[in-house]
């Protein structure tokens, strides 16, 4: 390269440094000055360019995002969502986060990119978009790794200049000093926060005087205590507090974790700051050892630092008496194991035990109930053979939750069970408990149902599908192609004529078949709805997943859209023709 070229390259890059002190000096909001830097670096540096940060759990969280095509942006954003990242994964960020070295990737072909990709959609997505070169730096200040800088080049139709050439050492170097100055600019917005943490904590302490407190110093003396300390501890004043030995108040009292366990005076929350830790707030049993006397406190610890070198001089303690409270929490935490004993006991008896053995078929599973302690829902599965040649597999959801829904389901299983003994067809088993439950007491919950008739063959199997209501079941091709299969009815146990019809597909060695209830699809609502969709994309990653796991990807999906609170149960049985 001529040093008139070399000269070109670098002024650019000096200007990009001297904007991006700018940037990370303006302000101390840190996602605000992530994204100005990814700003900074498209298009003149990058395509794509995107900073990821290590949370307090270890967790990889992208913080900003950015990219000439803000299509692609919003898809990284979306996949990094439904995709995390793995900490101890292959992908280049994470790698980058464990080593604390930069990565250069200056030819990326679409097998490098499926090494590392967090799945299929993944993948696809980096291909669809032409990943081409890359450059990965961590972000280090003070001696720690606090996450990475990621930019990326795409591999364009019309490439202008030097925008489609290869990253290289140069632009390896840039990355790595852009990363330097932005980790500078985190530690100290993070310390910025603590230090507005600090202020907030100790003016609650001065207005909620009410509260026990003390003030320790490294060595453990006390320096300060207000009144209520010294009557929650057990002394007449608070000089008795500030004059004792280190340790020696403490002995007073057996003090013991919720799970019974003595604590030492190490594992208390002012102790843990002094050793660099970050305690949360620590619940304890104290008894009195000469009176017996039991009591429930829970002890929160904040550091005070000195402001010019942020060495921690004391740690300020707040105490408060939660006796009533936890004993109260005591008692319904024991009416609540025994609730949700009698509810999974009750749940279990509704669903098979175990499921039969079909030769060269796999049958899985999943049960997933909404709420915490209702495991009694009206969703329900069941597999069984019908004779020596053929397997029923029957899915429902009966509309309620308690004991009613429990009858019904109940109602359902053992309908459908006495039909095929008495060799009715799919459409007659499911005509027979729609009669059933119009024999029901007025108001008795309604029931839809999937009923499915599997025929083992040579090189494929025949089903005979039955809709009353329920959703189809779902065909997936060992190519991941996704399609509903079966034909519509009327909800059981309504209204007369009932209307079921029955259609045959055949299945072939490496094809899948779902069937899953409404909660699913329904996960998420209102805002985030999972849908029909979304689930048929999670589908087309079946062929690549023990059947198990896939259903478990359909639950954790389910869950992450519901944020953890599932508003209806969820059933899903999933078959596959072995070959």
């Amino acid at each position: 390269m001529s040093d008139a070229s070399g000269t070109a390259r670098r002024e650019p890059a000096i200007d990009l440094l001297v904007e991006a002190g700018e940037v990370l000096t303006g302000s101390l909001d840190l996602r605000t000055t992530m994204r100005e830097v990814a700003k900074l670096t498209v298009p003149r540096l990058a395509d794509i360019c995107v900073i990821d940060l290590l949370d307090d759990d270890g967790r990889i969280d992208d913080v900003a995002v950015s990219a000439a095509n803000e299509e692609i942006a919003a898809g990284i954003e979306q996949l990094r969502a439904r995709f995390p990242l793995d900490p101890d994964g292959e992908h280049p960020v994470a790698r980058v986060i464990r080593g604390g070295q930069p990565v250069l990737l200056a030819e990326m072909a679409d097998t490098s990119l499926r090494s590392f990709a967090q799945g299929s959609v993944h993948a696809e997505f980096m291909i669809a978009n032409r990943y081409r070169s890359a450059v990965v730096a961590p972000l280090v200040a003070r001696g720690r790794t606090l996450g990475a800088i990621s930019i990326l080049r795409l591999e364009l139709d019309d490439p202008i200049g030097q925008a489609d050439r290869p990253y290289g050492d140069e632009d390896l170097e840039l990355a790595c000093e852009l990363a330097r100055r932005a980790a500078m600019a985190i530690d100290n917005a993070r310390l910025f926060s603590d230090l507005r943490r600090l202020e907030q904590r100790l003016e609650a302490i001065l207005v909620n005087v009410a509260e026990a407190i003390t003030v320790v110093d490294r060595a453990g003396e006390t320096v300060f205590a207000n009144q209520a300390a010294a009557d929650l501890l057990g002394v007449a004043s608070p000089d008795e507090l500030t004059g004792a030995e280190p340790g020696t108040i403490m002995d007073r009292f057996l003090v013991l974790d919720e799970q019974g366990r003595e604590l030492e005076l190490e594992s208390m929350p002012s102790p843990r700051l002094f050793a660099g830790e970050d305690p949360e707030p620590r619940l304890m049993r104290n008894i009195v050892r000469a009176t017996g006397e039991e009591r429930w406190i829970v002890a929160r610890a904040s550091p005070v630092a000195d402001p010019d070198t942020g060495e921690m001089l004391y740690a300020v303690t707040v105490f408060e008496n939660v006796t009533d409270i936890k004993r109260a929490q005591l008692a319904e935490r024991s009416l609540a194991e025994e609730r949700a004993r009698i509810a999974h006991t009750l749940q279990r008896a509704l669903l098979p035990e175990s499921l039969p053995e079909i030769a060269g078929v796999e049958v899985e599973t999943l049960y997933a109930a909404a709420g915490e302690l209702n495991e009694v829902g009206g969703d329900f599965y069941d597999v069984f053979d019908y004779d020596d040649t053929r397997s029923l597999f029957v899915i429902g959801d009966v509309c309620g939750k308690g004991p009613r829904a429990a009858g019904v389901t109940a109602l359902a299983r053992h309908t459908l069970r006495a039909a095929a003994i008495g060799g009715q067809s799919a459409a007659e088993m499911l005509a027979t408990l729609h009669q059933a439950l119009l024999r029901q007491p007025p108001g008795a919950d309604l029931c839809t149902v999937c009923l499915i008739m599997l025929v083992r063959e040579r090189d494929s199997a025949r089903l005979t599908i039955a809709l009353a209501g329920h959703p189809p079941p779902l065909l997936i091709r060992a190519g991941g192609e996704v399609e509903q299969v079966g034909r519509s009815g009327t909800v059981l146990g309504v209204v007369n004529p009932v209307r079921i019809e029955e259609s045959e597909i055949a299945l072939a060695a490496g094809e899948t078949l779902l069937l899953y209830t409404d909660g699913v699809i329904e996960a998420g609502r209102p805002s985030r709805l999972l849908g029909e969709d979304g689930l048929h994309e999670l589908c087309a990653a079946a062929p690549g997943l023990p059947l198990a796991r896939f259903l478990e990807h359909i639950e954790q999906t389910a869950l992450a859209r519901a944020q953890g609170r599932l508003r209806d149960d969820i059933a899903l049985l999933a078959l596959r023709l072995t070959a």
